[in-house]
């Protein structure tokens, strides 16, 4: 039986027993102690989002709610303008009386492909009144899949914003059958409203289309809690993607758990809260964090959409609340490494020594404004001040976050919340608090959250064992509908208790939190019979200082590792060409040091590797939107590169006799 210390997560039933193969170990089911409803008695009474918006409205009108920052003709950005609550409400329901005089009807699908702004957020507000479904298109898909997704979807209008309107405009001849209507945000391009308009699809600009809406009289269809509000479809690492159904009740059973965890922990958040909104919206983890914002009065702040300008608007919204990724985070480390680098031996002295310092106190349990009153101002004020200044808590999910880089946010930055979830969760599932009981895991279940583990026998995951591990699954009001039009696949990724099977590895301590520690899914066998984990490998050998990227590989016909790697900065200008038998060999000698230090086993040893200069992305098709890698498309790109380094391996093995 596993103990929570603190009550923090409890087991509501015994553990099976095994029956065979056909019946796999599984642990008992557990869920958050917390017996209390996730929000406050006045908005006790809302069950989908379109009332918890109202509600806010009811009780902020006057609050600052949706802000953006206008650009200047010379392209001068200004200070950070907000519309109210009120304000936001009037203009939300301004463009539901412009989609309805177009003929958007209750349940039909509007398509969004843009980067987040203003006009996104008034979409989903709109699509509230109208009972309509909002199918996000991620920025960053070829034009294959956004032909997919709009014709799986079968969307009549879609809000386009300038920068996707070429390449949405390329499709344009394939989805008329389906989108009647483009409307598209900020100045446009005249060859691909021409385009699209020639394909026979109108075309209007966003704010000539709300105009259309003025003085109109909107007869409101609220939804009811079991309606689809989004169709999110999920980037894939292979195949197509799939629709993944959230409805009302799912977004405000997340909106609730996550209330419920503040309150626990005693964690304020109000209506004086900020966030800047940059992870995309057609993610569950933003998405669920701006209801989340909205819920209790605090405003979102819109970013550029440039990702070289990320900084320079945060500096100018000054959020309370940053939410990013692990690679976003590691990007703010290395760049203050950086710098340290290149100061003088006394700062870097009085900096690790301060960091030091404070890291002690805070696994020694003193408060975070206590441990970091003598060194925050003076020694990590600059670091701070890259986020703002007034962040009070950092928000990371998406992938792990390396044990060094969340000491690194709680020592240097501030607290750090490291969440849990999947599309088909509504990325509400787990948060880990800013205490040190729950360091490097990612916390307790929500209040909403049943879940429990099933063993991996192939893995040596055991449900029964001490720590109990194994596939996380998921269960509660906070899991998706369902696959859109495709029953027989959604039938296959729930057991008969209901269960969703995450595919994710856990572990769970006598803390009653949850470690995410593999995946189920990326597993292959060695020829000499040897299980490999993948995903766990790659983030061990990624806590090297000289590694940015690596990408690991085995196969059933081989007997050991090779990896693909991006190195850092620091080795690159050391070593300017990475082909060279010199930079390879320097590589696999830190390599096989993280190996010792992470106490690796010798098979999950990297025999060969091949130095690349490009990362990883989404661009050139090596990692999804949700920066995963793909696997399939990373054998096929570096094929001939694994070859040669599985030739070299055998050619040294040879030689040693």
């Amino acid at each position: 039986m596993v103990t929570a210390i603190g009550q923090v997560a409890v087991r509501v039933s015994e553990p099976r027993d095994a029956v065979g193969e056909e019946q796999p170990a599984v642990s008992g089911v557990y869920r958050n102690k917390a017996a209390v409803d996730g929000l406050p008695e006045t908005y006790s009474e809302c069950a989908t989002l379109y009332e918890l918006f109202n509600k806010s409205v009811e009780l902020y009108p006057t609050n600052r709610c949706l802000g953006w920052r206008p650009i200047a003709e010379d392209g001068t950005p200004g200070d950070y303008e907000f519309l109210t609550y009120q304000e936001t409400q009037d203009k939300a329901t301004q463009l539901a009386a412009a989609l309805s005089k177009a003929g958007f009807k209750p349940k039909d699908k509007f398509g969004i492909y843009s980067s987040n702004n203003v006009e996104w957020m008034l979409a989903i507000r709109a699509m509230d009144k109208l009972s309509g479904t909002i199918v996000p298109i991620y920025d960053s898909l070829g034009e294959s899949a956004v032909e997919y997704i709009v014709g799986h979807s079968e969307m009549c209008m879609t809000m386009v914003d300038t920068a996707n309107l070429p390449k949405f405009s390329h499709t344009a001849d394939a989805i008329a059958k389906y989108v009647k209507h483009v409307i598209y945000i900020g100045k446009g391009d005249d060859a691909a409203v021409k385009k699209i308009s020639d394909a026979g699809i109108k075309v209007s600009k966003f704010y000539d289309f709300l105009a259309t809406g003025s003085g109109e009289e909107l007869q409101a269809t609220p939804p009811k809690p079991d309606d689809i509000c989004c169709i999110m479809y999920t980037s894939g690492t292979t195949g197509t993607p799939k629709g993944v159904m959230a409805t009302h009740k799912n977004y405000v059973s997340g909106v609730c758990g996550a209330r419920t965890m503040l309150a626990q922990a005693g964690i304020a958040f109000t209506g004086t809260d900020c966030m800047l909104s940059f992870l995309p919206l057609a993610h569950s983890f933003d998405r669920i964090l701006e209801e989340l914002a909205l819920c209790v009065g605090g405003h979102i702040g819109y970013w550029r959409g440039n990702v070289k300008l990320l900084m320079e608007d945060v500096a100018a919204l000054r959020p309370t609340l940053f939410i990013a990724v692990p690679r976003i985070i590691e990007r703010v480390e290395d760049g203050v490494r950086a710098k340290l680098k290149k100061a003088s031996k006394v700062s870097q002295l009085l900096f690790s020594a301060a960091y030091n310092y404070k890291l002690f106190l805070l696994k020694s349990g003193v408060p975070f404004g206590v441990a970091g009153a003598l060194v925050d101002g003076v020694v990590f004020g600059k670091v701070k001040q890259a986020l703002g200044g007034r962040v009070r808590f950092i928000v990371s999910g998406g992938a792990p976050l390396a044990p060094h880089v969340e000491d690194f946010c709680n020592v240097c930055m501030a607290p750090l919340l490291q969440g849990y979830g999947l599309t088909e969760t509504t990325a509400a599932s787990f948060i880990m608090l800013p205490t040190p009981k729950m360091a490097y895991t990612v916390g307790p279940p929500l209040a909403a959250t049943e879940f429990r583990l099933e063993s991996v026998p192939e893995l040596k995951y055991d449900a029964h064992g001490s720590p109990p591990k194994g596939e996380v699954c998921i269960r509660g009001p906070m899991v998706f509908a369902g696959y859109y039009k495709d029953p027989e696949k959604t039938k296959g990724e729930f057991d008969s208790d209901g269960f969703f099977h995450t595919g994710d590895i856990g572990l769970l301590n006598d803390q009653g939190c949850l470690k995410i520690v593999d995946r189920k899914k990326n597993i292959f066998k060695l020829a000499q019979g040897e299980y490999i984990a993948v995903e766990f490998l790659e983030q061990q050998y990624s806590s090297s200082e000289q590694v940015e990227q690596i990408w690991v590989y085995g196969s059933s016909l081989e007997s050991s590792l090779v990896a693909v790697v991006v190195p850092k900065k620091a080795f690159t200008d050391k070593y300017s060409d990475l082909n060279s038998e010199e930079a390879k060999k320097a590589m696999l000698t830190e390599l096989s040091a993280t190996n010792k230090a992470k106490k690796l086993k010798g098979f999950e040893a990297i025999r060969g590797v091949h130095l690349e200069s490009e990362q990883f992305s989404i661009e050139n098709d090596l990692m999804t939107p949700s920066m995963k890698l793909k696997r399939p498309q990373l054998q096929k790109h570096y094929q001939k590169e694994i070859d040669e380094m599985y030739k070299k391996v055998k050619a040294a093995s040879a030689a040693r006799g």
